[in-house]
Formats: structure tokens, sequence, C-alpha cells
């Protein structure tokens, strides 16, 4: 394929160079009224004004056209304007100026007129607006009838209109310069379409080249700032996994040390308080020694199950099984009464591999800090479903609380955050630990005022592939 048919005007660059070419119009109008004026009234030249200004009528008129046409074009913004009219309307125009100009040079002495190169310059700019075998068939076209108007006249058939007073009445009997006259301006003419429609060909080959350049780099800056994300996000779990291990085992030896001694104090308190039964304030005393010891061992409890987060035992379950059995676990519970829990999801979903266990520890943690998020008032919304890649199955839990802060967000993950008065700041870190060892994923998405959304996406996997 030649480089004439690939690169074509688009319709944008199309409808700008028409509307340039109207501009040029009105100049050219404007040239002629000029030129008639000082030829006929400064230089004293005689020529037959009828015809020439019969001619810049006729430009006007459809000149006024096309300006109003194209003003109407503009006003209809969602209006699509096809190529192939475009091209039509470029080609009628430069018919009909390359018509007007060839019956204005026959009117204004033929080959004895010196501005007869103006052919030339509106041959550029038509091979700028065109491409191809257009600017071509026009060229030849328009020389065409300006030759057969030369020969006609030439040969006495129609008149010949002399300018008198501004070139020899003898130049048109000079055959050798009429011969030389034509031979150099269809030179110049052919040569200067060809040359403008080359070079326009290869500044349009060239702007197509940048243009694709341009969007090649785009989408490599996309996919190498998604990369960059991807990275970081892994290098953020790859940290928060060895904070997760570190902190593991500080916990298991901590624990283990203040678990006896916490033991024996809890002990010692119930045997203090069953013998000192008839003392109101040492018995007030002593539930505030055995509720706070109660609440060291709850937490004593919450690092050795942090410490212990063992390898899953994945068996191939249902997951809403699962859900549905937590769900149900709560739904009537006193501190559930005012939470509206919406169930969305299907009836069935494809079997995965997973330990149920620790699966529904997950949900119990995040259905419980949704209540607590709400103030045990709002509406708790669960979906399921498979996800958009088809690899994962998405879990998500979305509550109307107050939401998170962009601050707290970056740290609800760490061990021992939390915003609660008594919490152990254990249970989001636990629930990731527990997502991770089953290749998942969990995400949290709010801002405040308006929510939080936890995602927990676990893998379709057939049975057999699971390590």
């Amino acid at each position: 394929m030649s480089n004439r048919a690939v690169f074509p005007p688009t319709e944008e660059e199309l409808l700008s160079r028409l509307n340039w070419f109207v501009k040029l119009r009105w100049l050219f109008l404007l040239g002629l009224a000029g030129v008639l004026f000082f030829a006929a009234d400064v230089f004293q030249v005689k020529f037959k004004a009828f015809p020439i200004v019969l001619i810049g009528i006729i430009v006007l008129i459809y000149n006024l056209v096309f300006y109003f046409l194209h003003s109407w074009m503009r006003q209809q913004p969602g209006r699509e304007v096809s190529k192939r009219g475009l091209r039509i309307e470029a080609n009628f125009q430069i018919g009909l100026d390359l018509l007007c100009l060839v019956f204005l040079i026959h009117y204004s002495g033929g080959i004895e007129n010196p501005f007869v190169f103006f052919f030339v310059f509106h041959m550029i700019l038509g091979s700028i607006l065109l491409t191809g075998r257009d600017i071509w068939f026009q060229a030849a076209g328009a020389t065409g009838i300006l030759f057969l108007l030369l020969a006609l006249s030439y040969y006495k058939v129609i008149a010949h209109y002399h300018m008198e007073g501004f070139a020899s009445d003898q130049l048109w009997s000079n055959v050798p310069y009429i011969y030389a006259g034509v031979a150099s301006f269809l030179a110049t003419v052919f040569m200067s379409v060809y040359m403008t429609n080359s070079i326009a060909r290869s500044l349009r080959k060239r702007e197509k080249e940048v243009f694709f350049t341009k969007t090649q780099l785009e989408k490599k800056s996309r996919e190498l700032e998604l990369a960059n994300q991807e990275l970081i996000r892994k290098q953020n779990l790859l940290i928060q996994s060895e904070k997760l291990a570190s902190l593991g085992k500080l916990s298991a030896g901590v624990a283990h040390e203040l678990n006896s001694p916490l033991t024996g104090i809890l002990s010692f308190s119930y045997f203090i308080k069953e013998h000192c039964a008839s003392d109101p304030q040492a018995q007030s005393d002593i539930e505030v020694v055995i509720r706070e010891t109660e609440r060291c061992k709850k937490i004593i409890k919450s690092l050795l199950d942090f410490a212990r987060q063992s390898q899953p035992e994945k068996k191939e379950d249902d997951l809403l099984h699962i859900l549905n059995k937590t769900i149900s676990l709560v739904e009537n519970h006193k501190d559930f009464k005012n939470i509206e829990i919406v169930k969305d999801y299907p009836e069935k979903l494809p079997l995965i591999m997973f330990d149920k266990d620790q699966i529904q520890q997950v949900f119990m943690n995040l259905v419980v800090n949704a209540m607590e998020a709400m103030s045990g008032k709002g509406k708790l919304q669960i979906r399921a479903g498979i996800g958009s890649d088809g690899n994962d199955l998405e879990i998500s839990f979305r509550d109307t609380g107050s939401g998170i802060s962009e601050e707290n967000l970056q740290k609800i993950f760490d061990p021992f955050f939390t915003t609660k008065e008594k919490g152990t700041g254990l249970g989001l870190s636990i629930s990731l630990g527990i997502i991770e060892n089953h290749g998942g994923k969990l995400e949290v998405f709010s801002a405040p005022g308006q929510g939080s959304t936890f995602l927990v996406k676990l893998p379709v996997v057939p049975v057999g592939e699971w390590g």
C-alpha cells in the first residue's frame, strides 16, 4: 500500500483546513478589488471589467455558503462529520476555485497575464488540503480547461481578451513564447503538486509516528505505575509478615512468662474474696483485682493465639456455609439487636480449599468489628461472589459506621493497634495472617463518615493444587 493511502488527513484536520480556505478566500476577494482599482485608475489598464467582477461575485456567494455551513457545523457539537463528506466538500471547494481562476485568467489576458502563476499558489494550497489522486485530477482538469480556452482563443473560435496598456499584443502571436510559457507553466504546476503533496504526506506520517510513540510511552508509563504499586504492596506485605513473625516470637515468650503469675494472682484473689465476705470494701476492691486480672489473661490468650498462628488445614468446603453459620451465631445476640444484616450473595459458589475454623474466626472478627464500629446500630451488608478475574472468591463486609481516618487506615493491621477502649489490637492482625496463609488478601476501604468495607479474597484453586 502506498503512503498516499496510508496517512490521509483526519476529519478534524480536514475541517480546520476547509475553514482556513474560507478565510483565504476573503483575502482573495479583497486583493481582487484592490488590483482592479489600481489597474483601472492608477495604471490606466484597459480590460473587460464586467466578467471579472461577475467571477468575484460568484466567489463571494459560494464562500458565504461555505462560511455559514461551517458555522452551523460548529454549533452541532454532537454531530459526527464523515471524512467522506469533508473530502467531497474539499474537492468541491478547490474545483470551484480553480474553475473561477481559469476564467479569471482567460478574461484578463490569458497567457499575457503574469498572474497566471497564481495558479501554482492555489495548487500548493490544494495539495496541502487534499491527498492522493484527488489533487492530481484537480490539477489536470484545471490546466486542461485553461489550455482549451487558450487554444480556442488562439484559433479565434472564442474571443481573446487583451489587456491594453499592460502587455504587448504581440505576445499573443509569438508562438515560441506561447510554447515556452505553456511548458514552464505545466512543469511548475505539476512539480509543485508533487513536491507539496510529498511533503504533506511525510509530515502526516511523522505526526502518526509521534502520536503512536506518545501512546506507547503513556501505556508503558501506566504499566510501570501499576507494577510499582504492586511492588510497594508486596513490599509492605513482606514487612508486615516479618513484623508479625518477630512479634509472634516475642509475644509467645512474654505470654508464657506472665501466664503463671497471673494464674496465681487470680487464685489468691478468689481465696481472699471467700475469706472477706463480711467486709464490703474488701469485696469491692478484690472484684476490681479479679476483673483486671481476667482482662490481662484475655490479652495473654490473644497473644498466644497470635503467636500460635499455625498453617491452615485446608479441605474442600463450602465458604457460604461457614459464612451463614457465622451470621446465625450473631444475628440473635443482644449486641446485634439494632443491626440490620443484609445478605447479598447467591445460594451457591464454587467449593474451595480452606481451613473452616480459621476462616470462621476471620468472619466472626470482621462481623463483630462492624457491629462495634456502628455502636450497635446500623446496617451491615455482606456480599459474596466470584471476582472479576475469576480467580478469587470475594466476601465483603460493609458497615455504616463512622469510618476510619487516613492515618489510622495505614496502621489498622499493625499488631496492638486499636481505637477501642477494651481492644487488644490483635484481631485484624490475626485475621490478616490467616488470610495470607490461605494465599488470599484482606483489604480495607474507608473514609471518615462513610463507613468501612473489609474485602476478603480467597483463591479458587482446584482440589490437589494446594501444597
